[in-house]
Order: structure tokens, then sequence, then C-alpha cells
């Protein structure tokens, strides 16, 4: 892997703790901006000293060789993926997205990515959250992949693994739904049609912090890591209908969606 060239961006949030034990996360300090090509997100002070730093690239950044207009196109879901590998694999420390595609995902399934990469651009697809779900598994890194969920139960689960200071790796779309049903077909608030983004932890005014691949012009400067409430999230998240889809790149809407929770307290995991 190349060596890390974090530049001066690079922000750093400090863990804390309220009266109920639920973590939340307030901002340490900043170097330079969060709205460039990269930001290094480092999560500090979770009572043993120990910290994570998670890269978080922008796909439009163009600096990705032959792969920089497959991640123009299509790269939330593998800078998703990149910055969990650099965050729990000490040996990416240094990935970069385009290692991910070229290295990581063909490694695990040859086949299958000699099939995606050889279509035509526009054709090429993201890998999928059951995808990234093969890869951490491989890589040894707990977790938990829900595809069919109701909103409500959802909500909950997701709200106390980020109270535990757990991520949780979400996939949005275009369409907003309430109570289980689309009310706008073209939102695009957080997706031009589906994207993947790493929730890490909840602030002190109760917004989810995440990591975010794509520029949104609503969220100004705050573009590689973001503020929103998990409801409005929750909004543009959609179940998984066929559980028993095995793509590991995207196939269709009802083959894919749901959320994966990271699960640091299983056994297998050390963080630096």
């Amino acid at each position: 892997m190349r060596e890390r060239t974090e530049g001066t961006n690079h922000i750093h949030l400090l863990w804390k703790q309220d009266a109920e034990g639920r973590k939340y996360l307030i901002k340490k300090s900043l170097e330079g901006r969060m709205d460039g090509e990269s930001l290094w997100i480092t999560l500090e002070g979770d009572g043993a000293g120990k910290s994570v730093t998670f890269p978080v690239y922008q796909q439009k950044a163009g600096n990705y060789g032959k792969y920089s207009e497959y991640m123009n196109r299509h790269g939330c879901a593998c800078c998703s993926l990149t910055a969990l590998l650099a965050a729990y694999v000490p040996k990416y420390r240094n990935l970069r997205p385009e290692e991910t595609v070229g290295i990581i995902e063909r490694a695990c399934w040859e086949e299958a990515w000699r099939r995606n990469y050889r279509k035509h651009i526009a054709r090429q697809m993201p890998v999928s959250l059951y995808g990234i779900s093969r890869i951490l598994q491989k890589n040894h890194i707990p977790h938990r992949y829900v595809g069919r969920f109701e909103d409500g139960q959802a909500m909950k689960e997701m709200e106390e693994h980020l109270g535990r200071g757990r991520p949780v790796v979400i996939e949005t779309s275009r369409m907003r739904r309430k109570n289980g049903r689309i009310v706008r077909w073209f939102d695009k608030k957080y997706a031009g049609s589906y994207h993947t983004m790493v929730l890490l932890g909840i602030d002190e005014r109760g917004r989810v912090l995440f990591t975010d691949s794509a520029q949104r012009q609503w969220a100004g400067s705050w573009q590689r890591l973001k503020k929103a409430k998990l409801s409005d999230l929750m909004a543009y998240m959609f179940p998984q209908k066929n559980e028993s889809d095995t793509h590991v790149y995207f196939h269709r809407r009802k083959d894919t969606g749901g959320y994966i929770l990271i699960d640091l307290d299983e056994p297998g995991i050390e963080i630096q």
C-alpha cells in the first residue's frame, strides 16, 4: 500500500460519555479543511488511551489513476469500505480507494471482479453491502449485516449501537420514505441514485456524524464529514427484500439495502 500523505486535512473528535453511559463525539481540533479531496478523521478518548483513524476520500477527486472515472460515477461504496479497512486492519492503514478496487476486491472474487469491470463504465457497479460484509469477514472485522428491517426497530438498534461508540454502514437512495412508503421519488438529498456512507457516532446535540465521499451543497464546508438527524437518514434508507441475494456488486434495489453494524466488542479487533 502507498504511504499515507494526509497533508493538513485532519479532524480530531473526542469521545465523551453522558450520565446514562451513552458515548458521544465532540470536536477536539481541525487542521485544514473538511471539503477537500481527503480528510482523516481520528476518534480519540475511549477511556483506554486508544484511537482510530478513518480516511475519507472524495469520489470526484480525479486522482485514482485508471479508476478515476469509476470513482466519479460509482465510488461511494468503495470509499466507505476503504475507510473501514484502513481504520481496523493495520496493514491497510495507508489504503486508497483505487487499491480497494484493484487489489482487495479482486483478491476476494476474481471472476465476479472481471465480469464487473470489463463492462462499459456506465454499467460497472459498486460493491454491494453484501460484498462489503464479505470483505469485512475475510479481514476478521466483527460485524452483522441486517438486510430486512422495520424502521422503528432499526432506528432503536442503530441509535444504541452508535451510543456504544460503534460504527454503522448504511445505504441510502434518492427516494424519501415515510412509514415504509415512498413519499418523494426524486429527493436526492443523500444520493443521486444509491449511496453508501459510514455513521461514526452521535454528537452532543444528538446528530449523527458520518463520512461522505460526495459533495452536497446543503452541507457547506462539512463535506467529508457531515451531520444529520438519524431519523432523516432513515427516511432515505430502505430494507433488502431479497435476503438470499449473494451479488457482491450492486444488482437491483430489492437485492440490496439494509445496514451493517460494526461490532468491536467481539474478539479479534485491537484498536491502535
